[in-house]
């Protein structure tokens, strides 16, 4: 497993157990708690976006090797070669995902979700995987 995946099942297995009632908090620490993590998913989605920019790169001047050097890059950034997941967009989104999860359970820490919302997490996974 790596590591955003190890973060998700952790992310998700303490969800369940909030939901379930034994993972519990302060509200007042449960909504700061939620705001961080909300703040951190938003600012993750705006530096996904700045991704896009990275799928087309210049100046790397006409040598075979520094096209070669040109198009890693840009599938580093953005996707493509042997495997379409392996780009900076992909692990940001990633980490988005875990984000709105640790949002979410500590929402549900102190009572406010009775849920985690699995057709949020579904439909975060399907755009990422898009990309």
């Amino acid at each position: 497993m790596s590591g955003t995946e190890d973060q998700h099942a952790y992310w998700t297995q303490l969800a369940q157990q909030a939901v379930a009632g034994v993972f519990r908090m302060e509200p007042e620490l449960g909504e700061a708690l939620r705001a961080a993590a909300k703040v951190y998913a938003e600012g993750l989605g705006r530096a996904k976006a700045d991704t896009a920019t990275l799928g087309r790169l210049s100046g790397w001047g006409s040598l075979p090797s520094a096209k070669a050097l040109r198009v890693k890059f840009e599938q580093k950034g953005f996707g493509g070669g042997t495997d379409p997941n392996d780009n900076a967009a992909q692990r940001i989104q990633d980490h988005i995902d875990i984000a709105w999860l640790q949002h979410d359970t500590f929402a549900a820490a102190i009572g406010k979700l009775e849920l985690v919302d699995e057709q949020r997490a579904a439909q975060l996974r399907a755009a990422g995987t898009g990309i």
